[in-house]
């Protein structure tokens, strides 16, 4: 921790049925989860989208990197309303702009169409994962946060679900477009309950809005949030950990497993589906470690992320001999390498209560950027190896490899000469 660490006491949490909490929570889950099935759906559309479209690895790893590159920009301003003005606005009018991405990318006939729908998306899928997180901040216990958390996300991660063998059997009956167009219904509702249920503040609950703050306040707290070393470190582990998980399963495990081991679209989604599985299941685990071992956070997220990277190699060199052992690893990367939640739970102890918001979504900032450069850069190093796929994978889960242990090193280093 640093000196900037001003933990909320548990006092400052007023009790309330959980099952009202659960009702406020439900709409902005529902954004959630179809945020969560937009960022993941590419690893089933590429198919289609190479067909129909003539789209190259290097411009598919384009499309699904605008969701995050845009999903990234936000972060910024994300924090700053969410503190300002709360979840239920925020979250409200910006699955608005959700609902418009949709019909741009289920309408678009260019790369570049595809790319605008997914940009457009991606902001509107902005604030769904941090209003989610600041309601559960202020509605349950500092020492609960890490467990609700996780259950935030493995619920959220029904979502990835529906993008594997649902999303592929729906595609193949009625066309990838007409499957967007219901999506964007969805969203409709999700904006209509938001406005009806969500509430951001339980009741008794003083509101930490800061409506009256001028633009150097706002710059101000952000620096301060930034200055802040363990979010700082925080922001280093989230760049390469989740990312890579989501490379895999949002976008490449799914040209992968058909150009390797030439399977169907649906088998292709059973076995992502495999995958998602095991991250549902990783999150509230680790979550319910953190709350058992609350000492132990830094340890957690060494192995998680050192997990990933082995399961990132042995995947590159073993993978290919078999469609079972490729599945297992898998689903041994999304269970082990999941701890995404730890990442949040630490930097929202790290601040105070008023700059949840900027904390958070700081952290969101360097996951997001990670999943857009690092999806790029396999999308580069797979169509180099477009003669030889099998290659080309395997330079690609070296490359993934390499790189979380490089960052889970540099953070048990960081860490540690902080400690002594």
């Amino acid at each position: 921790m640093t000196q900037n660490s001003r933990p909320t006491p548990t006092s400052a949490t007023p009790k309330h049925g959980l099952g009202s909490f659960l009702i406020v929570l439900m709409p902005i889950m529902l954004a959630f989860s179809l945020s969560q099935f937009f960022r993941s759906a590419q690893a089933l559309l590429a198919g289609p989208l190479r067909e129909q479209l003539a789209v190259t690895p290097e411009q598919l790893g384009l499309i699904s990197g605008s969701f995050h590159f845009a999903f990234a920009l936000m972060q910024i301003p994300v924090g700053v309303l969410l503190d300002r003005y709360g979840p239920r606005l925020t979250n409200g009018f910006l699955t608005m702009v959700t609902v418009a991405g949709v019909f741009i990318f289920a309408n678009a006939q260019s790369v570049l169409g595809l790319m605008a729908g997914q940009a457009v998306i991606g902001v509107g899928c902005s604030a769904a994962f941090m209003s989610a997180l600041v309601l559960a901040a202020r509605w349950t216990a500092p020492e609960k946060f890490a467990t609700a958390s996780g259950l935030i996300v493995s619920f959220s991660l029904m979502g990835v679900l529906a993008s594997a063998t649902p999303l592929a059997t729906l595609v193949e009956a009625y066309g990838w477009r007409a499957v967007y167009y219901g999506l964007a219904g969805i969203a409709l509702i999700a904006v209509v309950l938001d406005f009806i249920l969500v509430r951001d503040n339980p009741p008794g609950h003083a509101t930490h809005a800061q409506r009256g703050e001028s633009v150097g306040d706002v710059l101000r707290g952000m620096v301060s949030v930034w200055s802040n070393r363990q979010v700082w470190l925080l922001s280093g582990v989230a760049f390469f950990s989740y990312p890579t998980i989501l490379t895999v399963r949002g976008l490449w495990g799914g040209p992968y497993l058909h150009d390797v081991f030439d399977l169907g679209a649906v088998e292709v989604g059973n076995i992502l589906l495999v995958m998602t599985i095991g991250m549902i299941i990783g999150p509230p685990t680790y979550g319910q470690l953190s709350r058992m071992m609350p000492d132990n956070t830094r340890g957690l997220i060494v192995f998680a992320v050192l997990v990933g990277a082995v399961a990132c190699l042995l995947q590159a060199f073993i993978g290919p001999m078999g469609t079972g052992i490729a599945m297992v690893l898998m689903l041994l990367h999304g269970f082990l390498g999941s701890s995404a939640t730890l990442n949040y739970a630490a930097s929202r102890k790290a601040v105070a209560e008023h700059q949840i918001g900027r904390a958070l979504t700081t952290i969101n900032l360097a996951t997001f950027g990670g999943l857009f450069v690092l999806q790029g850069i396999a999308g580069l190093i797979v169509g180099y190896y477009g003669a030889d796929p099998d290659t080309g994978y395997k330079a690609m889960f070296v490359f993934l490899g390499c790189g979380l242990a490089v960052a889970g090193i540099s953070f048990w280093i960081g860490t540690r000469r902080r400690s002594q």
